[in-house]
């Protein structure tokens, strides 16, 4: 039987997979039919998870207070310096989403302390938590959702980053069809072409899962995107890596508010 908290992981529309456990080794989980496998410790009023649903790959953290749809927590893993990290959470719900999570799946696979600093109104809430280390279940995540496992945890971006180069055009994606979300966001990394088109974008977060946000983010950058220098300017644009956030809403629909981004502050 499923503790209740990793339950909570899973959303509404995703049946609970079955949990085989390994001495001193995170819980794993696969449901074939929703395309999901999940990475999971959950404690009596707190769990963290890493999931690969439909080849996009989440982390997860449950037990929090209710918040914005976007916030900012303050995360330290292992003794590693604490970093302000970006969140998505439904709105009033105890989960939030991280917006990068490749380099905190990679870097929550060496176990140890992990502390949380979550916003709690006029306070900040401290969670602490000894998580075992993962030699294979978060492997096994990132290894379905066709991610090569970073030697490093800083390799992954974790902010939206055009670093010297300037939209010429700004990715112009259309509204995913078939969602039932008045709202969604996508994170995207993207190499650049030779000529200043997007190419190999990869869908580094999505939300809400299975919303098709990312594809139709995807697909926006790869036929509307244009990157260039600054005025005055000049260099090679080819391969270079960009990402940035792509926001979502419908004219009469929720919206998520923006954090600092290099993209107009208003939705696309």
């Amino acid at each position: 039987m499923l503790k209740p908290l990793l339950a909570a992981f899973l959303s509404a529309a995703t049946a609970a997979p079955g949990l085989a456990q390994t001495p001193d080794e995170w819980d794993f989980g696969r449901d074939a039919e929703n395309k999901l496998v999940i990475a999971a410790v959950t404690f009596e009023s707190f769990g963290v998870a890493v999931r690969c649903r439909d080849n996009v790959l989440s982390v997860v953290v449950a037990g929090l207070p209710a918040g914005p749809t976007e916030r900012v927590i303050n995360y330290s893993m292992a003794g590693s310096s604490p970093d302000d990290t970006r969140w998505i959470s439904a709105p009033g719900s105890p989960s939030a989403f991280a917006l990068w999570p490749a380099s905190i799946a990679a870097d929550l696979r060496k176990g140890g302390s992990l502390s949380l600093g979550v916003p709690d109104g006029e306070r900040t809430r401290r969670i602490a938590v000894d998580l075992p280390a993962s030699t294979t279940s978060i492997n096994q995540v990132l290894s379905v959702c066709g991610r090569e496992i970073p030697a490093d945890s800083n390799d992954e971006p974790t902010d939206s980053n055009l670093g010297s180069l300037v939209w010429r055009q700004v990715p112009e994606p259309r509204f995913p069809d078939r969602t039932s979300s008045a709202a969604g966001v996508a994170a995207l990394q993207c190499k650049v072409t030779r000529t200043g088109g997007l190419r190999a974008c990869r869908v580094e977060s999505e939300f809400p899962e299975g919303g098709g946000f990312g594809r139709a983010a995807t697909l926006g950058a790869h036929t509307t995107g244009r990157i260039g220098f600054p005025p005055g300017e000049t260099g090679v644009l080819e391969d270079r890596e960009i990402s940035f956030v792509v926001r979502y809403r419908m004219s009469d629909g929720l919206t998520l508010a923006p954090p600092p981004s290099r993209l107009p502050s208003s939705p696309l």
